[in-house]
C-alpha cells in the first residue's frame, strides 16, 4: 500500500492542476518511486527484526518466514535499480532519487531512533511530488509536497505511539518516549488542525478547481475531523490518515 501511494504521489505532482497526459517517462517514474519505496520498506524491516519481534511480529522477517540475507539482496537490487531506472529521466529527477535514497537509509540505521525520524518520513513523502513535478515542470508539486510534510508527520507520531513498548526496549528515542505519549498526541493534532486550516488554500488562491474543493470539504476535511477526534484509537487513527492519503490524492488529480 505505501508503495503504490507513491506511486500515485509521483503521478500526481506530474498532473495536479494540468491536464493528465500518460506517456512513458510519467509512468517510469511512477515505478521508480514505488522501487524507491519498497527499498525503503525493506532496509526498514531489516534494521527493526528484533523490535518488530515485539511490535510486529508477523512481519516476514521478524516471523522468520523470510531470510534477512535475502532481503538485504533484495534491498539492493531495488535501490539500483531506481537509480539505474532515473537515469532515463533527467539530472534533476536522478538527483531527488539519490537524496530519497540516501534519506531512507539514514532513516534506518539512524534516524528511527531519533525524534527526527518522522520528519524524515514525511520530508521523503514530499519528495515523491518533487519527482513527478520534474517530469512535467509542474511546480503546483510543490503545494502537494508540503501537504504530505502535514500529513504524514501526525501519522509519523502516532505510529511510534502504537510501537512504544517495542521502542522503549531497543533505546530508541521516539518523541512519545522523549515527550510522553500525551504530548506527542498534542503535537499530532496541531499538524491536523494547520492540515483542515490550510487545505482549501489552493483553491482560494486559484491553483486548483472547484472538484478539488469538493472532494476536500466533503471528504478529506470530515475524516481529519474524525480522526482528531477519535485520535487515541491509534491504528484506527493511523489507517484513517492513509485514507484521507488517498482522497487528497484523488483531489489533486482532478483538480
Amino acid at each position: 500500500m505505501n508503495c503504490a501511494i507513491t506511486f500515485i504521489s509521483v503521478l500526481c505532482g506530474a498532473w495536479m492542476g494540468k491536464t493528465i497526459i500518460i506517456n512513458n517517462q510519467i509512468i517510469l517514474a511512477g515505478i521508480i518511486g514505488f522501487l524507491a519505496c519498497a527499498f525503503g520498506n525493506v532496509i526498514n524491516d531489516i534494521m527493526d527484526i528484533e523490535i518488530d519481534k515485539i511490535n510486529n511480529p508477523l512481519r516476514p522477517l521478524a516471523s522468520g518466514r523470510a531470510q534477512k540475507n535475502i532481503a538485504v539482496i533484495l534491498a539492493i537490487i531495488l535501490a539500483l535499480l531506481s537509480l539505474l531506472l532515473t537515469i532515463l529521466l533527467n539530472l534533476k529527477s536522478l538527483i531527488i532519487v539519490i537524496i530519497a535514497t540516501l534519506l531512507l537509509t539514514l532513516y534506518a540505521l539512524y534516524f528511527k531512533k531519533t525524534p527526527v525520524a518522522n520528519f524524515i518520513v514525511a520530508i521523503v513523502a514530499g519528495l515523491s511530488f518533487i519527482f513527478g513535478g520534474f517530469i512535467t515542470n509542474n511546480s503546483l508539486a510543490l503545494i502537494a509536497a508540503i501537504f504530505a510534510i502535514f500529513i504524514h508527520t501526525p501519522r509519523e507520531i502516532i505510529k511510534d505511539i502504537i510501537d512504544i513498548e517495542g521502542d522503549k526496549k531497543f533505546g530508541v528515542s521516539s518523541l512519545p518516549l522523549i515527550l510522553g505519549v500525551e504530548k506527542s498526541v498534542k503535537i499530532a493534532i496541531v499538524f491536523l488542525i494547520l492540515l483542515i486550516i490550510f487545505s482549501p488554500v489552493p483553491y482560494f488562491t486559484g491553483f486548483l478547481n472547484i472538484r478539488y474543493l469538493l472532494v476536500i470539504i466533503f471528504g478529506a476535511i470530515p475524516l481529519l475531523v474524525l480522526t482528531i477526534i477519535r485520535i487515541k484509537y491509534y491504528k484506527f487513527a493511523s489507517n484513517l490518515l492513509k485514507i484521507i492519503m488517498l482522497l487528497g490524492l484523488g483531489g489533486f488529480i482532478i483538480g
